[in-house]
Order: C-alpha cells, then sequence, then structure tokens
C-alpha cells in the first residue's frame, strides 16, 4: 500500500514526463514551421533573382539594339532656321509684291509657287514660303511669310545665313511689319545678332571638328 508520500512521488513525476513530452513535441512543431517558412523564404528570393535577372536581360538587349543601330538611333537635331514675318491687319504678301521687295537681290519664283533666294554663285541659300496653307503664292496673298534656310545643305552656310538675315530684316523694313522667331515670338535687333552669332559659333565648331 503506497502512502501519501509516495502518491504524490509518481503524480509529480507523471507530471513532469507530460511537461517534458508537451515541450518535445512543440519543439518539434516549431522546427518544422521554420523549415516551412525558410523554404517559402529560399524560394521568394530565387522567384525575385529570377525576375530581376529577366529585367537585365530585357535592358541588355535593349541596349545592345541601341548600339547596332548607332548614330541612326539618335533623332538628329534640326538644321533649319525659320524667321516668320507677319502682318496684324493686311495680307501685304504677294508674287507681284515680293517680287519687287526681292527686286535688288537674285531670286527664282518658281513654279510650285515659292520663292528660292540664291547667293553669288547662284546658289540656293534659302526659301521664302507663305506661312500658311498651302504654303505657296499662287494666286493667293497672306499676311504671314516663312523664311527657311537648311543649314546642312549649304555649299557656303556662312553667306547664305548672312544673306538669309539680311533680307528677313530689308523685308521687314520694306512691309513695316512684325520679325518673329521659329516660335512666333519678336525678334528685337538683339536677338538677330544673338542668333547670328550662335550660327557662326556652330559653324566655326563644325569646321574644327571636321578638320
Amino acid at each position: 500500500m503506497l502512502n501519501l508520500a509516495e502518491i504524490l512521488t509518481i503524480l509529480i513525476g507523471c507530471l513532469l514526463a507530460l511537461v517534458f513530452i508537451d515541450g518535445i513535441r512543440r519543439a518539434i512543431r516549431i522546427r518544422k514551421s521554420k523549415l516551412k517558412v525558410d523554404l517559402i523564404s529560399s524560394e521568394k528570393i530565387d522567384l525575385d533573382f529570377e525576375e530581376e535577372w529577366k529585367g537585365y536581360e530585357e535592358q541588355s538587349e535593349i541596349i545592345t539594339d541601341e548600339e547596332e543601330l548607332g548614330e541612326s538611333y539618335i533623332s538628329p537635331s534640326s538644321t533649319l532656321n525659320i524667321i516668320h514675318l507677319h502682318d496684324q491687319s493686311q495680307q501685304v504678301f504677294s508674287e507681284s509684291t515680293l517680287s519687287q521687295a526681292l527686286v535688288f537681290y537674285n531670286f527664282i519664283y518658281e513654279e510650285n509657287g515659292i520663292f528660292s533666294i540664291l547667293d553669288s554663285d547662284n546658289n540656293l541659300s534659302f526659301k521664302i514660303l507663305n506661312g500658311k496653307n498651302p504654303g505657296t503664292f499662287l494666286n493667293a496673298s497672306t499676311n504671314d511669310i516663312a523664311l527657311v534656310l537648311d543649314s546642312k545643305n549649304q555649299t557656303n552656310p556662312l553667306e547664305a545665313f548672312d544673306l538669309f538675315i539680311e533680307v528677313s530684316m530689308s523685308l521687314q523694313e520694306t512691309f513695316q511689319c512684325n520679325l518673329l522667331d521659329e516660335d512666333r515670338n519678336l525678334m528685337t535687333k538683339q536677338m538677330i545678332e544673338h542668333m547670328k552669332n550662335e550660327f557662326h559659333e556652330n559653324q566655326r565648331q563644325f569646321l574644327a571638328s571636321a578638320s
């Protein structure tokens, strides 16, 4: 017959055993959960790395394509120089009025209704167009014209530009109209001088790099 002390010892031992077993079970469960979390994290890292690598490969392909395209991929800056002449009240510009105003210059009135201004060697310097659709002076008068010089296609770009500015200012004085830049902002003499100096400097740098 067990006495009370022995019974209490057995009960305490059983409780300790249960606590120990429960502890082991909790430890196993935590270990499994940790392993599961670690596996998920590892898969996510692999997925993120794969996506990042794919993005890098796509970016590399784009760069390679651009490098293969070379200079043709880069949009060249415009070589056009444009000056507008605008009269706010009247349709002062026509074939006849412009022909009279250009009498001291070497020009051709083309069959397509556009004026071509020539340099001293009879090479094209720039064109004068109707500033409104359809852009010609065929049976048309207008209050807006555009002088357009392409500096890329010039035998003597400096002479062409000087003539471009000279004719613009001569027409402005003849017709007493507004002189505007390509964005149709009013041009002052200081702006024209700056435009002229900038063009000459660009040509100087171009010739220096070419040589």
